[in-house]
């Protein structure tokens, strides 16, 4: 045996300590940190189904939100995949959501009982694959748009994998090996090897992951940190803006983090004390978990796990060695000896596509005529699923609505007001009168536009395109029991603009604070159209606190503020009256500068969710034919809609 084996035997041998009363072996200690591993992957699993179990998952948002998103950008195959299995659960949501998370429930019971362990490592693998597939969509991989910040590859993915690595096994003979061969990750029946692999893997596809074209487009991370606060509480929104704004926009920062990366993979397996590289990488991710992952979302009500970056500590956790001696040689010179072929060709390959991640280039951002009727292009980064840019000569064919009656096609800037070819009224003709007191307020309402970005043409990232359809979704979602009028005035929301007009804005300023800024459980003002079938709820309308605030946009030049600035106020009814000629108002009115606001559309406008504002008719015709699809209420006792027709004059 040689000097070193020998020394490295006997520093085994008098790491041995006193648990319980009694002598326990390092390997009898790999075996009870192993235990605690099985333990603590149990809970997380319970957590995991705790999420699944919350409220707003039992709807729609389970496929419109989880999955139907994960089937855009992906290889053919895989989106029909996804889309199909997304439609056949789509009718049954709520059943096929509590059988997701008692699923889930089981798994993480099994974990904590030593009898069960196995079969609940078998079930987690089985139906881990099919939630990366399904509900992850492969982690984004073959998008191009997944990024570590926000938690690719998945961690759905990593759960099996540590399961795997701690495997239980009958107590153990024999010597330990000093370093990671003493861990718990090296006790199950993969060996030494595999959690080294395991954690070089991980982060070398994170540094190659962060080498993406789109991750090395500039404003590609703090657009990340942006969306990340879209539905979050607002002093968590605040919180990712403030990151947002401070974090570099240039291409630097993805290189640095890419390094680190590298030298977090390479670490374990080139030094002979890997500690300082786990603890690195458990600090870094720590940091991507508070910032682009927002702990999971979990504080939106539609997360489902508390992302990638607690079992990432985990997995440090099951390598840190119980035996802290150093080996006699570093991990790597012992792979390459005993495989040399295979670690050549490992390394080779890792290499390569590091450098491709590289070298391809960045696709330049398309700057889009806005309302000029050209296609808007996307090359920068995928749209979502159900969320095409197009605007009023797209070719993505006609505007899809959801099941609240939104358009769900995200037009760029400039869309206020354009004829949409592929949106058309087909309801009762408007009364003439009305047409033209529709025309002449619209057309009042465009001289006082002010655009808080007025030359905003980016294509959006697929970080910014994410966080677009999430604020509308989110939004939507908290929005819709105001649909009955008398909900909205109970909880608080009074009419600012003419009652007596087809389409009213009510505030509720108890939420005209810094606190409630882009925060859809407090929506500032709510938008009704008044048709002859009742009030419709066809927009939520986002105001800042006070006027000359800029407002964030999380989903880049699709979330444009915008503000008006020839309004007048007062009169006896104390409302917003009218509009400014030449500057003035009338006597005993004052003229009003309103704040910066921004629109969720309810029903299908053309232009799609986001729009900055239709036309006054468009708006009135788009409630109406909410009316006719079942999507908003009619009043009691009121003849619904059918279709093309006349109200008469």
């Amino acid at each position: 045996m040689p000097a070193q084996r020998r020394q490295g035997t006997a520093m085994v041998e008098e790491t041995q300590v006193e648990m319980r009363g009694g002598t326990v072996s390092p390997t009898a200690r790999r075996l009870h940190r192993a235990r605690i591993v099985q333990v603590v992957l149990g809970c997380i699993w319970i957590v995991d189904a705790a999420l699944q179990f919350q409220p707003r998952m039992f709807g729609a948002g389970l496929v419109n939100n989880m999955m139907l998103p994960m089937a855009h950008g992906q290889p053919a195959p895989v989106s029909w995949s996804i889309t199909t299995m997304a439609h056949f659960i789509r009718p049954d949501a709520g059943v096929w959501n509590f059988f997701f998370g008692f699923i889930q429930l089981l798994i993480g019971v099994g974990l904590l009982y030593r009898r069960t362990v196995k079969p609940a490592i078998i079930a987690m693998a089985c139906w881990a694959l099919a939630v990366w597939w399904f509900g992850e969509g492969f982690g984004q991989l073959m998008t191009g748009a997944a990024s570590p910040l926000t938690g690719a590859p998945g961690a759905v993915i990593v759960y099996p994998i540590i399961g795997l690595l701690v495997w239980p096994r009958e107590a153990e003979t024999g010597e330990v090996e000093p370093g990671i061969a003493s861990s718990a990750a090296a006790s199950g029946p993969l060996g030494t090897a595999a959690p080294l692999l395991v954690w070089s893997a991980f982060w070398t596809l994170s540094a190659m992951l962060w080498l993406f074209p789109a991750n090395r487009a500039p404003g590609s991370i703090s657009g990340a940190l942006s969306s990340a606060g879209s539905g979050e509480p607002s002093w968590y929104a605040h919180f990712e803006n403030s990151v947002a704004n401070a974090a570099p926009h240039g291409s630097a920062l993805p290189w640095v983090l890419a390094v680190l990366s590298v030298l977090i993979a390479i670490g374990p397996l080139v030094s002979r004390r890997p500690v300082p590289f786990l603890a690195a990488g458990v600090v870094l991710e720590g940091a991507f978990w508070v910032t682009g992952m927002a702990f999971g979302a979990v504080m939106t009500g539609m997360g489902t796990d508390p992302n990638i970056a607690p079992l990432i500590a985990l997995l440090a956790f099951a390598m840190v060695p119980t035996v802290h001696a150093v080996p006699a040689e570093s991990p790597a010179r012992a792979l390459m000896a005993r495989h040399p072929v295979a670690g050549a060709t490992a390394s080779a390959a890792a290499l390569a596509v590091l450098a491709l991640s590289s070298t391809y280039p960045i696709a330049p951002a398309s700057a889009s005529a806005s309302g000029s009727g050209s296609a808007h292009s996307s090359t920068a980064a995928p749209a979502m699923a159900g969320m095409a840019m197009s605007g009023g000569g797209s070719s993505s064919g006609s505007s899809r609505a959801t099941s609240n009656g939104a358009s769900q096609s995200l037009a760029m800037p400039g869309m206020d007001g354009v004829a949409d070819p592929y949106w058309h009224y087909n309801g009762p003709a408007l009364p003439s009168q009305e047409q033209a007191v529709l025309a002449t307020v619209f057309k009042d309402t465009e001289k006082g536009h002010a655009m808080q970005t007025p030359s905003c043409t980016k294509s959006p990232t697929g970080a910014q395109m994410e966080a677009a359809m999430q604020l509308v979704q989110t939004t939507s979602s908290a929005v819709a029991k105001y649909k009955d009028l008398s909900v909205a005035k109970a909880d608080g929301y009074i009419p600012i603009t003419d009652p007596n007009y087809p389409v009213v804005h009510y505030l509720n300023y108890g939420y005209m604070n810094g606190q409630d800024v882009l925060d859809p459980n407090h929506v500032q003002s709510l938008v009704y159209a008044f048709t002859p079938y009742g009030p419709v709820l066809v927009a939520a309308m986002y105001l800042m606190p006070s006027e000359g605030v800029n407002g964030p946009m999380p989903g880049g030049c699709l979330t444009q503020w915008h503000a008006h600035t020839n309004l007048c106020i007062g009169g006896p009814s104390g409302v917003i009256s009218g509009f400014q000629s030449e500057g003035q108002c009338p006597s005993g009115e004052r003229p009003l500068m309103t704040p910066e606001m921004m629109h969720v559309w309810q029903v299908g406008v053309p232009g799609g969710p986001l729009a900055m504002d239709p036309t006054e008719q468009q708006i009135v015709e788009s409630a109406i034919m909410a009316q006719i699809a079942g999507q908003a209420p009619v009043t009691p006792g009121a003849q619904a809609p059918t279709g093309a027709g006349s109200f008469g004059t």
